[in-house]
Parts: structure tokens; C-alpha cells; sequence
């Protein structure tokens, strides 16, 4: 009987352990040739810009709170700023890009992309592009009321690349496998 526990009780470490529900992060990366500040805003933290080196990255933790993910060439929110919206509630990620308060990367365009797409249950499970050179993206929402929102699986990751055509910065691809490195340490670090 006690071995029959101590069994069933690793069975369960080992899965919690391997990461089979891990949930996924939202990740922005700037490919601009250009400085960009974020700041992270959720439930009444509002935080200061900081200047966005290389990429960033935050998990999805705090269930049925939005947050959004402010992006300006400027180290301020009182000129343009798109915003990375998203939110995890009830085992879905819903995203957006909103361009309401203005859209500084219209020359570069900005594209989100989900790491499980093409999923036949979840058919708004797809990219978000911004083209280059557009001065509006339909894809983002530009007025209170337009509907753009896109849901995947908790555990899908999302990249926005801003300026994803640019050069010399980091790509998506770079972007996910530094996304995957750290994932991997996290639930297996006597491997890292």
C-alpha cells in the first residue's frame, strides 16, 4: 500500500515537473534601427518607460487581468503609442495590437505571432501584421469599438516583432529559441 503511494506520488512530481501545462509569455522585440521604451502595464501598476533592450518578455500570471504592453520611440506616453494588449482567463490568451493613442511604427510596421497557430480549434489563433510603410493598420484597433481580437491556448507563446522586415536586430526565430532556452531552464535546470 505505502509503495503504491510513493509511486503514484512521484508520477505526480514528474509531471508538474515536465511542464505539460506550462503556460505561455508574450515577448516584444525590437528590430527597429531606432530606440524603443515600453512599459507593462497591468491591473493599477503603472510604470515609468524604459528603454527596450533587444527584447522583452513577461509570462501570463495574473488571471483575468489585461495587460498592455506600451511602445513608443519616445522615452514618454504623451506622443504616439501602440500598445500589446493581452489577456489569460480561463485557460486562453487573448492579444491585440492597439493603435487608438496613435502608430510610431507605421514606417517599419509591427507583426504579433502566436507559437501555436493554425490550430483547427482555435481559428483566431493566427498572426497579427501591421505592414510597412501603412499609415493605418486594419489589423489593430485604431477606434474604441473595432473588434481585432485574437485568442490561442494558454500555452501558446506570443512575439511581436516591431519593424519585423528591419535589419540588424534580432529576428523572431532568435526571439523563440531565447523564449524556448529560458522555459527549458526554468523547468529543467540541472540540464541548463
Amino acid at each position: 500500500m505505502q509503495f503504491k503511494n510513493i509511486v503514484a506520488g512521484a508520477a505526480v512530481l514528474l509531471a508538474s515537473a515536465s511542464g505539460v501545462s506550462a503556460l505561455g509569455s508574450a515577448t516584444v522585440v525590437n528590430n527597429c534601427g531606432f530606440p524603443v521604451y515600453y512599459a507593462s502595464v497591468g491591473g493599477s501598476a503603472n510604470p515609468g518607460m524604459q528603454q527596450l533592450q533587444g527584447s522583452y518578455s513577461e509570462g501570463y500570471s495574473s488571471q483575468g487581468t489585461g495587460v498592455s504592453i506600451k511602445l513608443s520611440p519616445e522615452a514618454s506616453t504623451s506622443g504616439p503609442v501602440s500598445q500589446f494588449e493581452f489577456t489569460w482567463a480561463n485557460g486562453k490568451i487573448s492579444y491585440d495590437l492597439s493603435n487608438i493613442n496613435g502608430y510610431p511604427f507605421s514606417a517599419g510596421g509591427m507583426e504579433v505571432v502566436p507559437s501555436m497557430q493554425n490550430d483547427p480549434n482555435n481559428p483566431t489563433c493566427v498572426p497579427v501584421t501591421c505592414p510597412a510603410g501603412a499609415s493605418v493598420c486594419s489589423a489593430a484597433y485604431n477606434q474604441p469599438d473595432d473588434v481585432r481580437t485574437m485568442v490561442c491556448d494558454e500555452d501558446s507563446s506570443l512575439v511581436l516583432t516591431l519593424c519585423p522586415g528591419g535589419s540588424g536586430k534580432r529576428s523572431i526565430a532568435d526571439a523563440g529559441s531565447d523564449i524556448i532556452s529560458r522555459v527549458h531552464a526554468r523547468h529543467f535546470p540541472s540540464q541548463a
